[in-house]
């Protein structure tokens, strides 16, 4: 039912962009033809034949019309109905044992490739947090004076030579599991982007929820100059929309009230952690959502938290330097969506 809802949204979008699309080519042609008999000089292009030009216009606006008003009507009815029979049923969803976390240890994971000019600061920060005992900082693969900086500002740095984002989580988080016994997990970057005192925003939720995912979307929070442009927010709203409908839920709106998906900085239960730890598989920039749709799927119960976000210090690596990687990291995000 979910792939349907997620289905039906991409099409909905789909039509409605071509739709306008062709609606403004029309437009056009009756400016062109204006021009025409305005301005004798410019008459020639008012004898362009648009509709022989395109004469699969007309077509294209019987499908739109069918699309919007009767498969979209008729795929909500199916699956309004469908909902009705089943909502009584059994649910995947499990609510976690309310547990304590004021005063609890808290390990930090601070992925880093090349931030020699900000790692330090970044561990100074999250080790300034009451109750973060352990920061630790993955190499993957740096070619400066990284890791060097993070042992000398207290962190327990490992590498990770498998060259990717996703990666370097995975390796954090594991080796978070595996060395340490903290009960609380955060993950997050070692570029300055976040702010370590956005801790304690997070991890007050892990008393109800599994996991507290950032949302940088925030207005208020946002700092001039960031990567959260209106391409990178709007992206992310629009995948943000495509994981609610695949986790579709008539009274909330969706399992998760989503609005951010590529947002590193996230709180995890320790005991949550081990169940979707072995299905974190992702080693590329996608790997956010993945960890999303991995926790969704084991029923676990997600909440967002907004954070405060500033321009990082140092190069980019990620979405936010190259509008054609933010296109392919979110084809990917979209694909992974999909099929998951």
């Amino acid at each position: 039912m979910a792939r349907t809802l997620v289905a039906l949204f991409l099409g909905t979008v789909a039509f409605g962009l071509l739709t306008i699309a062709i609606g403004l080519l029309h437009f056009a042609k009756d400016v062109l033809v204006f021009l025409g008999s305005a301005v004798p000089a410019l008459a020639p292009i008012g004898h362009w034949n648009l509709p022989k030009d395109l004469g699969f216009t007309g077509i294209w606006f019987q499908f739109a019309v069918y699309y919007f008003f009767l498969v979209v009507p008729l795929g909500v009815l199916v699956l309004l109905v469908a909902d009705y029979f089943l909502r009584n049923r059994a649910t995947r969803w499990k609510v976690p044992p309310p547990i304590p976390v004021d005063g609890q240890p808290i390990a930090v994971v601070l992925t880093a490739y090349n931030d020699e000019a900000s790692i330090g600061h970044a561990v100074d920060e999250f080790r300034a947090i009451p109750n973060v005992h352990d920061v630790i900082v993955v190499d993957n693969n740096c070619r400066d004076r990284t890791a060097e900086i993070a042992k000398a500002h207290g962190a327990i740095v490992i590498p990770e030579s498998k060259q990717g984002y996703g990666f370097a989580c995975i390796a954090g988080l594991r080796y978070a599991l595996d060395h340490t016994s903290e009960p609380l997990i955060v993950l997050s970057e070692g570029d300055m982007t976040f702010f370590g005192n956005d801790v304690q925003k997070l991890v007050p939720y892990l008393a109800d929820c599994d996991m507290v995912i950032g949302t940088r979307t925030t207005r208020s929070l946002t700092r001039p100059g960031s990567q959260m442009d209106w391409f990178m927010i709007w992206g992310n709203l629009f995948l943000a929309v495509l994981i609610r409908l695949r986790y579709w839920d008539w009274d909330f709106l969706g399992r998760v009230q989503l609005t951010d998906v590529g947002c590193t900085f996230r709180a995890i239960r320790r005991d949550s952690l081990e169940k979707i730890i072995d299905n974190l598989t992702v080693g590329t920039y996608h790997f956010s959502p993945h960890m999303i749709l991995v926790a969704l799927q084991e029923g676990m119960n997600l909440t967002e938290a907004p954070v405060k976000f500033r321009p990082r210090m140092g190069e980019s690596k990620g979405a936010g330097g190259s509008r054609t990687r933010a296109i392919r990291i979110g084809l990917a995000m979209l694909g992974s969506i999909m099929v998951h």
